[in-house]
């Protein structure tokens, strides 16, 4: 969830350096409405699942790992657009990561505590409101790739991984650069005016 937070401020932040924000809109996406309606569906179904569903089933890894696998092949089908392989490669590494564990994206009891949890949440069962599920390092296959980065990001403390922050920097990059400029950047200087016939 703390993906989304930080993606809104950069949204915002973005708006505030980019007066030409709105030209985004404006790119031409590959794979069309249906195949992103299909990712947003599946994402959506994933957030109701891993909210308001305790425990782990088989559907609900089925459509965790499935709405990655879908989100990578939009990317994919968009890799010309800036951040698109940062992100892509990001999405890569957190679905290779949850299938070797599977499913679910592992969290050293370490981490976990780390983070200021009030819940305890025993080895191999899933934290609340999470598609995190609880691993010893020595039992976490790919453990580098899992969430071992805690951050407290505006009084919420979660835990990211190698593939999140890839995620956000393509993210970034997209926010930064995919919209062209539509007037010169001011350079503090007059621009000179020929007059000459």
């Amino acid at each position: 969830m703390i993906l989304i937070y930080i993606i809104i401020c950069l949204s915002c932040l973005a708006l505030l350096i980019r007066p030409d924000f709105s030209s985004i809109g404006q790119i031409k996406f590959q794979g069309g409405w249906k195949l992103g309606l299909a990712v947003l569906s599946l994402f959506l179904l994933q957030a109701m699942l891993v909210t308001y569903v305790p425990g782990q089933t088989m559907f609900q890894m089925i459509v965790v790992v499935g709405s990655q696998t879908l989100l990578i092949l939009l990317i994919l089908l968009n890799r010309h657009l800036p951040g698109a392989k940062l992100f892509a490669l990001g999405v890569i590494l957190n679905t290779t990561v949850m299938m070797a564990n599977g499913g679910w994206m592992p969290i050293t009891p370490e981490t976990y505590q780390a983070l200021g949890s009030e819940h305890t949440v025993e080895l191999q069962a899933r934290a609340p409101a999470s598609k995190g599920i609880m691993l010893a390092q020595h039992e976490t296959n790919l453990w580098f790739l899992s969430d071992v980065i805690p951050v407290d990001f505006l009084g919420r403390n979660s835990a990211m991984s190698i593939g999140d922050v890839l995620i956000l920097v393509g993210i970034t990059q997209f926010l930064l650069l995919a919209a062209p400029r539509n007037r010169p950047l001011y350079t503090g200087r007059a621009s000179q005016v020929n007059t000459s016939p």
